[in-house]
């Protein structure tokens, strides 16, 4: 069976997680009030934004604008610019993919100008874009349902025409792993913030370079 493989963006792809919550928490001191950048990576990685932004806003007690999205968005693309890089491993662990003949794609909460963005600068774009069908992108914002709903990750399954089984997801928090076990796919969970998987179903994984041994297996077992 050929795999479908399904990539998360932020902290999978590439390591946006603290350069984000470090946005986070430059919006929210502007309101005075001081937050820590581990703890938002801790408590709020993967989720929807305005679900963050409207949680924090009631936890300190503040009254958000309505220029803080365009704000926060604008702090993270001078971030990006000056400092984003690829998670450690994943470039050649995509090249493998690649030589295999998987079918790729991104699946992500963040609008699809942020993923682009993040790719080209880190110069993985050219993983997830087909001459002929373009861009393998797939944004909760594009369909409005986000994590861990498992919509977006069935969507880009069926857009790539392929079965929930064909598909293994990779993810690095929990609302993506949620996603992919509830959409029936194979999940792996890279686990570099001292998580637990919630499924014996799920495969922990802390090193990028293991990846493709790991696809490897799966595709071995799913054969036989």
């Amino acid at each position: 069976m050929n795999l479908c493989l399904l990539f998360d963006s932020d902290g999978t792809l590439v390591d946006s997680e603290g350069l984000c919550n470090q946005a986070l928490a430059q919006i929210f001191a502007e309101y005075d009030v001081t937050l820590s950048v581990p703890d938002l990576i801790r408590d709020y990685r993967g989720g929807q934004l305005s679900d963050i932004f409207d949680t924090l806003a009631k936890l300190h007690g503040v009254r958000l604008n309505k220029n803080t999205e365009p704000r926060y968005r604008a702090l993270v693309q001078q971030l990006f610019q000056a400092e984003l890089k690829a998670v450690a491993g994943i470039k050649p662990a995509l090249q493998f993919c690649q030589q295999q003949g998987w079918p790729m794609a991104v699946v992500s909460n963040g609008p699809r100008f942020k993923v682009q963005q993040a790719l080209e600068l880190c110069e993985l774009a050219e993983f997830f874009n087909d001459p002929v069908s373009g861009s393998k992108v797939f944004s909760a914002y594009d369909i409005q349902r986000f994590k861990p709903d498992p919509a977006l990750y069935l969507h880009a399954a069926a857009a790539l025409g392929a079965t929930p089984e064909q598909c293994v997801v990779i993810e690095d928090s929990m609302p993506g792993v949620l996603a992919g076990l509830a959409a029936g796919m194979h999940t792996l969970f890279y686990t570099i913030h001292g998580e637990t998987s919630p499924s014996a179903l799920v495969t922990e994984f802390n090193d990028m370079r293991l990846l493709p041994g790991l696809l490897q297996q799966w595709q071995q077992l799913q054969q036989r």
